[in-house]
């Protein structure tokens, strides 16, 4: 598989183009970001709530070239773009821009992460997709059982692979709208895939060729430099930078938690770093693949003073979310998030 090269100015090594994103993720509120992290996809944090949809100019960007964007326009894609799907026995097919527009007349919520991600980062984000189902797509090339696996591959030459199984789920899409609006040049324009229960580095953009595959074992361009392949994502939450805070008086905490296809069952916030444990409210519906929103109202804070606060999710299965803190690398970070607030 031809691979370009790896990250800008070509200055980030196998495991270090991600390492560089989480360490970046973690900076409590920055006032200004260097030009890597800029190119990287980074802004200066803003005290402000999570919403449920996430604003496509405020929707993480993360790239092996982050400043890659197609050479198409609306003007120019109709007439220079075709999305190749490639069947077992070499046939190609394509469908066009225009054509795979009007297919995608369903509107599903997806929920992105980075696997570089850190614990309570921001390198996560909930959209609305105009989609086309993958499976119906990939039928047109035949289904059959020799098929094993599914190859995607971008404009930017990035490229990954997964199982048919994962491929054909019913929560398998072609995306091409993102919140109502044709996707954004840096967001996968004309078209890119949503694959369920999996981070983002194995959901290219820029999609230019499908190709069905007889082979077992899957593959992508950071599993070759020793990330994980098709892991699920890892149970997520993260509390919200509180508002300013009087001893004695009421206050509202919130934030955000995310499972994959397991979904959220539950959120709890300790106010005592983790000797006790209180329940939250959940503010949006528990859905597999979307994140769910949080609240707590801490009705008496304690006197004056620095004070630990920690969160943690229940996934869709029952499960508590690891307290074992973890770096992004191999496989997703993991941890609670603790902020310490003024009182």
């Amino acid at each position: 598989m031809p691979e370009s090269g790896e990250g800008i100015h070509g200055f980030l090594s196998r495991r270090g183009f991600i390492q560089v994103l989480a360490a970046g993720a973690t900076l409590p509120l920055i006032g200004s970001c260097s030009p890597e992290q800029q190119a990287l996809g980074f802004r200066p944090e803003r005290q402000r709530r999570t919403t449920f949809i996430t604003p496509n100019e405020e929707f993480f960007l993360v790239a092996v070239d982050p400043a890659y964007r197609p050479p198409l326009t609306l003007d120019t894609v109709r007439n220079s773009w075709q999305l190749e799907l490639v069947g077992l026995d070499g046939t190609v097919q394509s469908v066009g821009y225009a054509e795979l527009d009007e297919l995608a007349n369903r509107v599903i919520p997806y929920t992105f992460e980075c696997i570089g991600n850190s614990v309570g980062g921001s390198l996560i984000g909930n959209a609305e997709w105009h989609v086309v189902p993958l499976k119906k797509y990939l039928a047109k090339a035949g289904l059959s059982a020799e098929v094993k696996s599914v190859m995607f591959e971008g404009l930017d030459d990035f490229y990954s692979s997964v199982s048919i199984e994962r491929a054909s789920d019913d929560y398998a899409f072609i995306a091409v709208k993102m919140n109502g609006e044709t996707l954004p040049a840096g967001h996968g324009f004309p078209a890119r895939v949503i694959l369920p229960d999996l981070y983002g580095m194995k959901q290219p953009r820029w999609l230019r060729r499908i190709t069905l595959l007889s082979d077992t074992e899957t593959t992508s361009y950071w599993e070759r430099r020793g990330w994980a392949g098709e892991v699920p994502v890892k149970t997520f939450s993260r509390l919200d930078p509180p508002p300013t805070m009087v001893a004695g008086k009421a206050a509202r905490l919130s934030g955000t938690a995310f499972a994959g296809a397991r979904g959220i069952r539950g959120v709890e916030v300790s106010l005592d770093d983790g000797k006790t444990w209180q329940p939250c409210r959940l503010e949006t519906p528990t859905q597999p693949h979307i994140w769910s929103l949080w609240s707590y109202r801490w009705e008496n804070p304690p006197p004056a003073g620095k004070h630990s606060i920690q969160v943690r999710a229940v996934d869709g299965n029952g499960q508590l979310q690891t307290a074992k803190r973890t770096r992004s690398y191999p496989d997703g970070a993991s941890g609670y998030h603790r902020e310490t607030i003024d009182i």
